[in-house]
């Protein structure tokens, strides 16, 4: 969650000379998140108290909550600044306007409040943490190192907010070094609009493409070693053509059960699995999880999810600017909020509806894989058979997929039926797998539903096309 937050926050800020006040209060601004975050952390130390006191996990449930609605709020004080403040505009004038470090200057408050909220909470994930690691030694499970309160607050800086700010800035750099080469070529007008838009176009998908590069040296990963692990994640890839630079393992102390495929471009995409994913799963689970990242990249799920998005920010902003346009609403700085707002929340609502039918399109490929590729059947006389490739769901490869996705979501400290807007609710993704046993592989119901995601989102291009001709039409 921290991650979409800090990119909320540079989408803000991006936004502020354009409605900022004429008489900052930047001091008033300071003091409401300074209040905020030790609020908060009162609070938190409350709930820490209560769950020494009784061990009763309904006060490790409204910890999460409270830091969910404190981020929440961090993130909406950050727009009262900007928008009515002026924070913005006395952030950039006090640094002299210096690009890359005037967005980060605007963007400072709120990241340090997100960074002190997840301070006031370690302590209680702490505890999580010793928890599981006693459950761990007394089973003989491997377990990792113990982790001080603020090595675990560096730990979630690196994998929440780095994970959003290392590309963020990267981008900023790449569109400033356009401006700059604009200039210096002398152009000016359309086709300077045209040439600097261009380079930013071509600078998101440069930064989508090569930051995982990147973010392999900002999180703490190594290659995994050779043997039957490797060897057969390997075959996943390839089986699926799949092409990967490396098989990494993401190293959290055993703090985190995860897996992931990063990166779009073959020499920049690297596939991730924790630690604790890796020493606490079988390895047909594991299988089942690399299948299941094998299944985002070659169903192509980050470039559809992110033109779905962006096609439908733009349709809820085209729609609200036609409405506007129809019915003569003045341009104030409340009305273009709410436009901004209307094309917000049109990406927002895209993200967390197609996401979710791509995790269980994710799930459908791994079973799909899983049933293609079977493991040997052990005989009564103890002698190994050779497995049969079926061209239908196996209950076998549906029992392993959702074995992996208990695992991760007990052992993460997840209950199966919580609800995440990208990810639905592990009981949700379990039951429809367990729906699929005995179907087609060549006809699943999911393949069917991201294909009209597809058309749809294709559709909507064309739709929006038309609006901006239309309000091209309209009287301004």
């Amino acid at each position: 969650m921290a991650t979409g937050l800090v990119i909320f926050i540079f989408l803000i800020g991006s936004l502020g000379p354009m409605v900022g006040e004429q008489a900052p209060r930047p001091w008033f601004f300071l003091a409401l998140m300074g209040t905020l975050v030790a609020v908060s952390w009162a609070l938190f130390a409350v709930l820490q108290s209560q769950l020494e006191k009784t061990g009763r996990t309904r006060h490790i449930v409204r910890a999460e909550r409270l830091l969910s609605v404190s981020r929440s709020a961090v993130v909406g004080m950050h727009a009262y600044g900007v928008f009515v403040l002026g924070w913005t505009e006395w952030a950039r004038t006090a640094v002299g306007g210096v690009p890359v470090i005037d967005d980060l200057v605007v963007a400072g408050p709120a990241l340090v409040a997100l960074v002190f909220l997840f301070a006031g909470y370690a302590p209680i994930q702490k505890r999580l943490r010793e928890a599981v690691l006693f459950r761990f030694l007394h089973e003989g499970r491997p377990i990792g190192r113990a982790m001080t309160r603020w090595q675990l607050v560096w730990e979630h800086v690196r994998h929440a907010i780095l994970l959003a700010l290392v590309p963020l800035v990267l981008l900023r750099v790449w569109m400033e070094c356009g401006r700059i080469g604009v200039r210096g070529l002398g152009l000016t007008g359309e086709v300077a609009g045209w040439m600097e838009l261009g380079w930013q176009v071509a600078g998101v998908f440069a930064v989508l493409a090569f930051s995982p590069w990147l973010l392999r040296f900002v999180w703490d990963t190594v290659p995994l070693e050779g043997g039957e692990l490797r060897d057969r994640v390997e075959r996943v890839l390839a089986r699926n053509r799949v092409s990967a630079r490396n098989v990494l393992v993401w190293q959290t102390s055993s703090g985190i059960l995860n897996g992931a495929l990063m990166g779009v471009v073959p020499m920049a995409r690297y596939v991730l699995f924790t630690d604790a994913l890796l020493q606490l799963l079988p390895v047909r689970q594991v299988e089942a999880v690399a299948a299941h990242e094998a299944g985002h990249g070659r169903l192509r799920h980050l470039p559809w999810l992110l033109g779905s998005m962006m096609t439908a920010a733009l349709l809820f902003a085209m729609a609200f600017e036609v409405l506007a346009r129809a019915l003569e609403l003045p341009q104030t700085m409340e009305w273009s909020l709410v436009g901004v707002a209307s094309s917000v929340l049109g990406a927002v609502l895209t993200l967390g509806f197609v996401s979710r039918r791509f995790e269980l399109q994710a799930d459908a490929f791994a079973v799909a894989d899983l049933s293609r590729h079977p493991e040997p059947v052990v005989t009564e006389d103890g002698g190994v058979s050779a497995a049969v490739e079926s061209d239908a769901v196996t209950a076998e490869s549906v029992a392993a997929m959702n074995a992996a996705l208990g695992a991760v979501s007990e052992l993460n400290g997840v209950p199966r039926h919580r609800f995440t807007w990208r990810h639905g609710t592990t009981a949700w993704r379990q039951e429809h797998l367990e729906s699929l046993v005995g179907m087609p592989l060549e006809s699943l119901p999911i393949d069917r539903a991201v294909r009209w995601i597809k058309w749809a989102t294709v559709l909507g291009v064309f739709l929006a096309v038309g609006l901006i001709v239309v309000i091209g039409v309209l009287p301004a």
